[in-house]
């Protein structure tokens, strides 16, 4: 793994204005009251396909499809791993002036029921979360929130606008949707290097984020994810360390284009 530079972290919100980045524009860019926009660029539709591995044992193909169309996208994860069964995820939603805005994310694992988060938003990006797995608990949703696959597509998005963003040692907050959740998710950036962290690509331009410990996390998942400057910043690796040790990661095999007029 890259180390980061040693420089005192700064805090952004995934929510936060540049005062020297260019408006989102139409449908994709756009600023609300006297929010000043951040650059934005959507990666392009396709369906990758990751190599997934549990304490580095290989397993099947897991495939993520990832479908634009105007202003509406569709995410869909299909993660196959062996004994457990599949863990499947859905994102849908929009785009809006904080950026990728989930309208509905719900998640499967094996043949367990689905269980289903519903983000009703207003006019101004926040609103108000629903969860059918704890049906009492409707909190605040504040603009940019994210459910937890969604977010890497957001940070994409804004590496695309912007490639200059989250130098090293700086610190990235994002709320965030899990089944039952949401909480203030923050990553440390390692910053921009050439690296072969995505053994895949070869040595290529990799940038590292890590998802730093919370408190009230039941689970005390470490999450590191690395995205490729020749993914348009998608997802090249996911490593995901369990509370019982046990290691899950996707690794980047290939990405396949999505015909055009393809509905999410």
């Amino acid at each position: 793994m890259s180390e980061a530079a040693n420089k005192t972290s700064k805090q952004t919100t995934s929510s936060n204005l540049s005062d020297n980045s260019q408006s989102f524009i139409d449908d994709q860019q756009g600023g609300i009251g006297n929010q000043v926009g951040v650059a934005f660029k959507l990666p392009a539709s396709g369906i990758i396909y990751y190599d997934s591995y549990v304490d580095g044992q290989k397993y099947q193909t897991g495939e993520i499809d990832w479908i634009v169309e105007g202003n509406n996208y569709r995410l869909y994860i299909n993660i196959p791993y062996a004994f457990i069964g599949p863990f499947v995820f859905e994102s849908r939603g929009s785009v809006d002036s904080y950026g990728i805005a989930p309208a509905i994310y719900w998640t499967q694992r094996g043949s367990k029921p689905p269980r289903y988060s519903r983000f009703d938003r207003n006019e101004g990006g926040g609103g108000q979360m629903f969860f059918s797995e704890k049906p009492e608990f409707t909190p605040a949703l504040l603009p940019g929130t994210q459910d937890r696959f969604s977010l890497l597509f957001q940070l994409a998005s804004l590496l695309n606008g912007d490639s200059k963003i989250d130098e090293a040692g700086s610190i990235r907050s994002i709320p965030v949707v899990d089944y039952n959740t949401l909480e203030m998710w923050n990553f440390k950036s390692y910053g921009e290097v050439i690296s072969e962290d995505v053994p895949s690509l070869g040595k290529s331009v990799n940038r590292h984020y890590a998802l730093m410990q919370r408190e009230n996390d039941p689970y005390k998942r470490q999450v590191d994810i690395w995205l490729s400057r020749d993914l348009e910043w998608l997802p090249g690796r996911i490593r995901s360390l369990e509370s019982n040790g046990r290691v899950l990661e996707l690794v980047f095999k290939q990405k396949n284009p999505i015909l055009p007029g393809t509905r999410p």
